[in-house]
C-alpha cells in the first residue's frame, strides 16, 4: 500500500480519536454543571427543612416566654386578691384571673401543638439528612470521576496532538492540504475503508472498474466518486464488520 496513504490512514485514526476526546471535554463540564445544579437543589431542600425546624423552635421559645409572662401576671393577680377592699374590686380581680387563665390555657395548647410539629419536622429532617449524606457521597464520587476524566482528556489531547504533528510531518504538503479540505467538508472524515464495492464513509456503491483499480493500485490515491473521501481496501471479514 502507498506509504503516503498509510500515513493518511494513521492520521485519520488520530484525528477521529481526537474529535471523540474533544467531544468528551466539551460534555464533561456540562455534566459537572448538572451535578452541581442537582446537588444544589438537594442542599436547598435540606436548608429549607432546617430553616423550618429553626422557625418552629423560635415559635416555641416565643410561646414559652409568653406563657412565662402570663403566669407571672396570673401570680400577681392572685396575690392582689388579698388586698381588695370591696366586692366590686374582688369581682374585677376574679374576672382578670379567669381571663389570664384562659389566655394561658390557649398558649399551653399552642405549645403542645408546636412541640408535636417540632417532633414531626425533626423526624423528617433526620430522614432527609440521612438521604442527603448518601446523595453527597454520590455527588462527590461523581465529581471526582468527572474531574479525573477531564485530567485524562487533557493528557490524551496532548498525546494525540504530538502524534498528529509527527504524522503530518511525514505527509506531502499537497496531500495534507487535500486531506484537510476533504475532512472539513465531510464532518471530520477524509479517509475511509472500502469493502465489497461499498464506501464505508457514505455507504454507497463504488463502480466495479474503480473498485478494481483500488484492489490493484499500489501507488495512486483513489477517492469515492460519491462522497469524495479517500478510500482504501480493507477486508472487513477478518474483523467481523
Amino acid at each position: 500500500m502507498n506509504e503516503q496513504l498509510l500515513y493518511l490512514i494513521e492520521l485519520q485514526k488520530i484525528d477521529t480519536e481526537t474529535q471523540k476526546v474533544l467531544l468528551g471535554r466539551k460534555e464533561l463540564p456540562i455534566l459537572l454543571a448538572r451535578l452541581e445544579e442537582t446537588f444544589g437543589v438537594i442542599k436547598s431542600r435540606i436548608a429549607e427543612h432546617r430553616s423550618n425546624l429553626e422557625e418552629k423552635n423560635g415559635t416555641h421559645r416565643d410561646l414559652e416566654d409568653k406563657l412565662k409572662k402570663g403566669l407571672e401576671q396570673l401570680r400577681k393577680a392572685k396575690d392582689r386578691i388579698h388586698d381588695v377592699k370591696s366586692n366590686k374590686e374582688y369581682q374585677a380581680v376574679l374576672k382578670e384571673i379567669e381571663t389570664l387563665e384562659q389566655k394561658n390555657g390557649v398558649v399551653e395548647d399552642q405549645i403542645i401543638s408546636i412541640l408535636e410539629e417540632i417532633d414531626g419536622v425533626r423526624t423528617l429532617l433526620t430522614e432527609k439528612e440521612q438521604e442527603f449524606a448518601g446523595e453527597q457521597k454520590r455527588y462527590e464520587e461523581d465529581k471526582r470521576k468527572a474531574e479525573k476524566q477531564i485530567g485524562s482528556i487533557e493528557s490524551q489531547l496532548r498525546s494525540g496532538q504530538k502524534q498528529g504533528e509527527e504524522i503530518r510531518g511525514k505527509i506531502r504538503k499537497d496531500l495534507l492540504k487535500k486531506y484537510e479540505i476533504i475532512k472539513n467538508v465531510n464532518h471530520g472524515l477524509a479517509v475511509v475503508s472500502a469493502w465489497k464495492e461499498t464506501c464505508n464513509g457514505c455507504h454507497m456503491n463504488i463502480p466495479p472498474q474503480l473498485y478494481n483499480e483500488l484492489l490493484e493500485s499500489m501507488d495512486d490515491l483513489i477517492c469515492c466518486p460519491n462522497c469524495r473521501r479517500i478510500i482504501y481496501r480493507h477486508d472487513h471479514s477478518s474483523d467481523g464488520a
